[in-house]
């Protein structure tokens, strides 16, 4: 007969053992919703990645990666919003402290309610961000670093890059389904 002290101390352990669940995502619908786009980058390293969260269209960092995994977007009221994601999800900015002076980079993330920083909008099919606060030179650029994350760039383009970051511009992609 095992002691009720062992019995619960067997038990603890293998509850410690025992992964937690993970949370896995919303799938993301194989063709595109009406007015919605898929929004990609389309020059090296990140030829045909595409705008997203891991897990799939849940809050989270805004990266790159693959089209299996895509978001599908459209920009309301300045907003860009992700609507693949149940509840939509919102791009956000990171808002500087120093906007007269701001970092280089500025982090991006998708969350629940609508962004009270800036407005993005479409320049040709290019994804552009702006706000009046802050002066850029290139308002379509971007910049991809450590784990795929996609920043906004507050500098020149191709100039003076970040170590472990690379330039990129994203454009808006309308196939009726994603591709590699």
């Amino acid at each position: 007969m095992v002691k009720p002290a062992v019995f619960a101390a067997l038990l603890a352990g293998s509850a410690m053992a025992t992964p937690m669940p993970q949370a896995t995502g919303v799938p993301t619908p194989v063709t595109l919703l009406s007015g919605a786009y898929w929004i990609r980058a389309v020059s090296a390293p990140n030829f045909h990645k595409y705008l997203q969260t891991k897990p799939a269209n849940l809050p989270g960092t805004a990266i790159l990666d693959s089209h299996t995994t895509a978001g599908q977007f459209a920009i309301e009221s300045g907003q860009l919003v992700n609507k693949a994601s149940n509840p939509p999800l919102y791009l956000w900015v990171e808002e500087p402290a120093d906007k007269a002076n701001p970092p280089r980079t500025l982090a991006t993330w998708f969350n629940t309610t609508k962004s009270p920083f800036g407005a993005f909008a479409w320049q040709g099919d290019t994804l552009t961000w702006s706000v009046a606060s802050i002066k850029r030179q290139n308002v379509g650029a971007w910049l991809v670093c450590a784990k795929q994350a996609l920043v906004i760039n507050t500098g020149a383009y191709g100039y003076q890059t970040p170590s472990g970051c690379v330039d990129q511009t994203i454009h808006y992609y309308n196939d009726k389904t994603a591709n590699n």
